[in-house]
């Protein structure tokens, strides 16, 4: 049994989602969907401790599926990543549950920091993984 962290990274561009992708998979089981739809097929079938949505996709964007994430998956962490963030932004999804909101473009030492933060915060609030 692999008790790797497992990460969802929900992303419609390519790009930025098989960079993070790349980065992560040597320390973290790492899936990737193109949206929020295929985010959530994958959630209902696969538990995961952490997820990336892009802030700005089509047909549902990633404030909508933090929203709906956290209502069915309320112990998942959340990290909301885009090239558009902004204080409100930021506001409205710390409010709706998410860990933090990174910007786009990233590198790979934000990344691993992110993530080692997010997994360190959990742990210290009495959520073990």
């Amino acid at each position: 049994m692999n008790d790797k962290i497992k990460i969802l990274i929900i992303d419609d561009q390519a790009a930025p989602r098989e960079s993070a992708r790349m980065i992560l998979k040597n320390r973290y089981n790492v899936a990737t969907t193109e949206g929020a739809i295929e985010g959530y097929q994958y959630l209902a079938e696969n538990p995961v401790d952490l997820i990336f949505i892009d802030i700005k996709m089509p047909n549902i964007d990633g404030i909508t599926a933090l929203r709906e994430i956290k209502k069915k998956y309320p112990e998942v962490l959340v990290i909301l990543f885009s090239g558009y963030i902004t204080p409100e932004i930021t506001q409205q999804a710390l409010k709706l549950g998410a860990y933090k909101c990174l910007r786009k473009p990233f590198d790979k030492d934000d990344l691993f920091d992110t993530v080692k933060e997010a997994l360190k915060d959990r742990e210290g609030r009495g959520r073990p993984l």
